[in-house]
């Protein structure tokens, strides 16, 4: 696993921090900012694939809208397993981002997100299993639906970019692209 380092403990110190003073300061999650908490699942893609039935993963959020048009969100997403015969890759990882969201109606937001995901790696190609981590990229778009005063669903479309250098390891895998395409449904509790 990657240590982090002071600037990551500084972001994950305001978000915890924003997300756990929620109870006071988010009293009414109609009228102003709020804490949530949330899954998602959905499925996945290497760029230039397709979808597959087999490529599903998980994800865990937690986050707060603090005002209209911002917010912060921390996730742990678990890609599972993928790969053929010759080699197989185990992905997970957590992210940081900000949300801007543009609320249509009192129902209905569409929002876009940017953030950094902190992930490792565990590949196995021809016997060898090699571990990796990194820190990469993402961003993404959705549409939100508010179901009732606590309950939210959303529709989102995530691009991870996630690469793995390594010359210890034979050709195809010594240096490969995994721009992940996720579209992803879920819902978040609000309070």
């Amino acid at each position: 696993m990657r240590i982090l380092n002071t600037k990551d403990l500084m972001v994950a110190a305001v978000l915890f921090y924003g997300v756990t003073g929620a109870s006071t300061v988010f009293a009414n999650p109609t009228a102003g900012p709020h804490a949530y908490i949330g899954a998602n699942y959905g499925g996945y893609k290497d760029r230039g694939g397709d979808f597959d039935e087999d490529d599903d993963f998980k994800e865990a959020i937690v986050g707060a809208q603090l005002n209209q048009f911002l917010g912060l969100e921390a996730s742990y997403i678990d890609f599972g397993s993928f790969g053929g015969d010759v080699g197989k890759a185990d992905i997970d990882g957590y992210g940081l981002a900000i949300v801007g969201r543009l609320p249509i109606t009192e129902q209905l937001g569409i929002y876009i997100k940017g953030g950094q995901l902190f992930w490792d790696a565990d590949v196995r190609v021809a016997g060898l299993k090699q571990s990796y981590d990194g820190d990469e990229p993402f961003y993404g778009v959705g549409a939100d639906i508010k179901v009732s005063e606590h309950f939210v669903v959303a529709l989102e479309y995530d691009r991870y970019e996630i690469d793995l250098e390594d010359s210890t390891l034979p050709a195809p895998a010594s240096n490969w692209e995994g721009d992940m395409d996720t579209v992803k449904l879920g819902a978040r509790f609000l309070f």
